[in-house]
């Protein structure tokens, strides 16, 4: 009787066991085909994705998918854009089932080939990993991610090192009729933003003048903000009839939460940037700088800043850099605008900006 009375709530528990193990292999399997027909349905689209293999692992509980030697191609009409990463683990069916998450540590080959001409970049990493979000028509909607140990090579030369890197893009009104869109400033309401934050990034092979190394070193502590893209601009498509488009539609790029730290130097600001007929940038920003003195005497020994607009930057510095309430270093509250490609802070000019050539 003892044993009897065990039997039902035995079985009950051995047939649970069983349906879950037969779903938990199902799904397994399912997205395995689903993953596969995936690739085959984009044969010849403007991207194209393929493996070497991929296999479920995480039973009971658990569906990662392990996908080895993952690359991908992006055609465009002026070239493309290949890329071939590391192995790499998804997981699935998260935040209901609208979120993938990710872990791809190594190295990721990308090769651009445009107009007869090859440019390469390698990113590897200790550790990578992040999520990518989507909404329910499929199309995604969200990309994050953090990559520590970050060595970047260029064309097969160093480029640069990171200790930590972290950004969180995401893409609204992605369904807005913008035919229909009534905003006089942005008439095309669609938009990217983009959170950054880089640490210890690594300036070695910049070319930095000595006295930039002497007073600021070679490395930027940090460097973070948020990039706000209004108006419908395509990344891909950074050529001067698209940003003419992009300008036309009211387009702008706001920058919020900016800081910079290199070494004395201290930046924390909000601004907005666009282009002008030129498609040169313009903006305009609110700054509170530190150690702007020590950017001053640099200019001036470097030769980018005249002694005389030295003296006079002196002067008005004098005037506008007060010590914070709490303590730290003294600084500066300016406005900063670009206008004609001179980068002025208040009524002085500081730098005479390059030509940018879109082509």
């Amino acid at each position: 009787m003892i044993q009897r009375k065990y039997l039902v709530p035995v079985g009950v528990v051995t047939l649970l066991v069983t349906i879950w193990t037969l779903g938990w292999f199902w799904f397994a399997r399912e997205i395995q085909v689903g993953m596969q027909d995936f690739a085959d349905q984009h044969v010849g689209n403007p991207v194209s994705l393929s493996w070497d293999q991929v296999k479920v692992s995480g039973y009971p509980n658990r569906l990662n998918t392990h996908i080895a030697q993952p690359r991908g191609i992006w055609s465009g009409p002026d070239g493309d854009i290949s890329w071939a990463g590391a192995d790499a683990i998804l997981g699935f069916f998260k935040d209901g089932g609208r979120t993938v998450s990710f872990r791809a540590p190594g190295a990721h080959d990308f090769t651009l080939r445009s107009n007869g001409t090859e440019r390469s970049m390698i990113a590897a990493s200790e550790g990578f990993r992040g999520r990518l979000d989507f909404n329910g028509n499929g199309q995604a909607t969200g990309l994050r991610g953090l990559a520590t140990g970050l060595d970047i090579m260029i064309d097969e030369k160093p480029a640069t090192t990171l200790d930590r890197a972290a950004f969180d893009w995401s893409q609204t009104n992605l369904d807005v009729d913008t035919a229909t869109t009534t905003d006089g400033i942005h008439p095309d309401s669609a938009g990217q933003s983009l959170t950054f934050s880089l640490s210890g990034v690594s300036l070695l092979t910049a070319g930095l003048d000595p006295n930039v190394v002497g007073t600021l070193g070679r490395k930027l502590d940090r460097v973070a903000g948020q990039l706000s893209v209004r108006g419908a601009l395509n990344p891909t498509d950074l050529s001067p009839d698209g940003l003419t488009r992009w300008k036309d539609a009211g387009g702008t790029l706001e920058i919020t939460d900016f800081s910079l730290v290199w070494g004395p130097l201290q930046i924390a600001g909000d601004g907005t940037l666009a282009v002008d007929g030129a498609l040169q940038p313009v903006g305009a920003f609110t700054a509170q700088i530190a150690g702007l003195d020590r950017l001053v005497n640099l200019l001036e020994k470097t030769g980018r800043m005249r002694a005389q607009q030295a003296a006079i930057a002196r002067i008005a510095l004098a005037v506008l850099t007060r010590a914070p309430a709490n303590g730290g270093s003294p600084q500066a509250r300016v406005p900063v605008s670009i206008q004609n490609r001179q980068l002025s802070i208040g009524p002085i000019p500081l730098l005479r900006l390059p030509v940018i050539n879109w082509n």
